[in-house]
């Protein structure tokens, strides 16, 4: 489904079809990714009484018009997408820079509920990272999996021969790997790389700055009134090391413990290390409502 807005036109993934009568749950990748993520997380079971939604900000997926750089006009896109389809009650998922998206969502209109997936307040992004993501989306992608996955589940491949799995995204000769991002050689671990595809496929975008922009998005976003925000939900990873778990962090102390999950050996992707966990987590969080 497309929604044609002044100066782009959003691409948003629909889970199962959009219907007035069901409450609206809009999930927000996070930064260089697209709906793909939402692919990932299963919502199954609430899709008769919700319409699941995963959308695609300007310069990720297939939602056209110029990138934004800033949360805050990301968030006001999500606001216009939300308005021009009518939807009253809201529920948004955000994964790491998509969090941000939903906690500034929060601060701007009233919404049923906010569930932030490894969201960290201010979350601040490593000058390597930042470096990587200007032009070598291999390396930058290499960082974030080899940084953010503790769990990485076994891909079944069904040629012993690498690279056939994701022909599409990668090609291999004499050992070395091309990729849209570069070359890079993984003679050493290529089961490790075979299994993470399903994830790092989601960061191939049509241009290669968008996780840069993103990312320094993320560093740059201030809330100020991250302490009076009300509704949020928060899943974070026990062993994630890109936006770690702080109990003392400001944007927690108005909330209870009920309201905080911390997902034990899992790393920054829960959708990809621990999906059948996760999915019952959101499923509590999101029934727990009452609107």
């Amino acid at each position: 489904m497309f929604v044609k807005l002044q100066n782009h036109n959003v691409h948003l993934f629909e889970h199962n079809s959009l219907e007035s009568s069901k409450d609206t749950i809009l999930i927000i990748p996070g930064a260089g990714m697209d709906h793909r993520l939402g692919q990932m997380i299963d919502l199954e079971s609430l899709y008769s009484e919700y319409t699941v939604l995963s959308i695609d900000l300007p310069g990720h997926g297939l939602t056209s018009g110029n990138w934004l750089e800033s949360i805050e006009q990301m968030s006001d896109l999500c606001i216009d997408v939300v308005s021009k389809l009518k939807i009253n009650n809201l529920i948004v998922i955000g994964h790491s820079m998509g969090g941000l998206v939903g906690i500034d969502i929060s601060s701007k209109i009233k919404n049923s509920l906010t569930v932030l997936m490894n969201t960290s307040y201010p979350l601040m992004v490593g000058g390597g990272l930042l470096d990587y993501s200007k032009g070598d989306l291999d390396q930058a992608s290499e960082f974030l999996t080899k940084y953010g996955v503790y769990n990485i589940p076994k891909t079944e491949v069904k040629s012993r021969f690498f690279g056939l799995m994701g022909a599409g995204f990668y090609a291999k000769q004499k050992g070395v790997i091309n990729s849209p991002y570069g070359t890079k050689n993984i003679t050493e671990n290529p089961e490790r790389e075979t299994n993470l595809y399903p994830l790092k496929k989601i960061f191939n975008q049509t241009q290669k700055e968008i996780l840069s922009i993103d990312l320094k998005a993320c560093s740059k976003y201030v809330n100020k009134n991250i302490d009076q925000l009300e509704g949020l939900k928060f899943i974070y990873g026990e062993k994630d090391k890109l936006a770690r778990f702080n109990p003392e962090n400001e944007m927690l102390k108005n909330f209870n413990k009920e309201d905080v999950c911390v997902m034990e050996n899992t790393g920054h992707f829960p959708y990809f290390e621990r999906p059948e966990d996760l999915a019952k987590i959101l499923n509590k969080f999101i029934s727990s409502i009452c609107i």
